[in-house]
């Protein structure tokens, strides 16, 4: 079981284990969406309905699911396309930044992955945008559509 030890503290780090899920990523034609899921395998199987071709990057166990997936979407507000999709298109350092980082977490340790989760987010700068948002009294949405210059454009 991944999800051991609920309710209870990550010892030193005083992280609590609470809202056990996983983050994961899909890549589609270039453009990646960044969700949350407390089942791997109904969220895959609906998500094949609905796009069929779609490529799995990978489901990793976090603590706190809900929070750590706002935080990828306030970091990478710049690149926000629709809804959870992100869009790097003609920025090959910060896809490769998500990428690289997101597939560096565990497949199977939730306490690892929500530790290593405060140093990459922190030490890639962007916990600038979490400030910015804060300071600025913005909801996530609003955020989103302020930062990205590569949004969807209504039709």
């Amino acid at each position: 079981m991944i999800f051991k030890d609920v309710g209870t503290l990550i010892p030193v780090w005083n992280i609590y284990r609470v809202d056990p899920g996983y983050i994961y990523m899909f890549e589609s034609n270039g453009r990646y969406k960044i969700g949350k899921t407390k089942s791997t395998k109904d969220r895959l199987k609906a998500a094949k309905t609905w796009l069929p071709d779609l490529t799995l990057i990978g489901f990793k166990p976090f603590w706190g699911v809900l929070y750590h997936e706002r935080l990828l979407h306030t970091g990478f507000a710049n690149y926000w396309y629709f809804g959870e999709w992100f869009n790097f298109e003609g920025d090959d350092d910060a896809r490769d930044l998500l990428l690289e980082g997101f597939v560096a977490f565990s497949d199977d340790n939730p306490d690892t992955n929500s530790i290593n989760f405060i140093y990459w987010y922190n030490g890639e700068g962007m916990v600038e945008f979490q400030v910015a948002m804060h300071d600025q009294k913005l909801t996530l949405p609003k955020f989103q559509n302020q930062e990205s210059a590569g949004q969807k454009k209504p039709s």
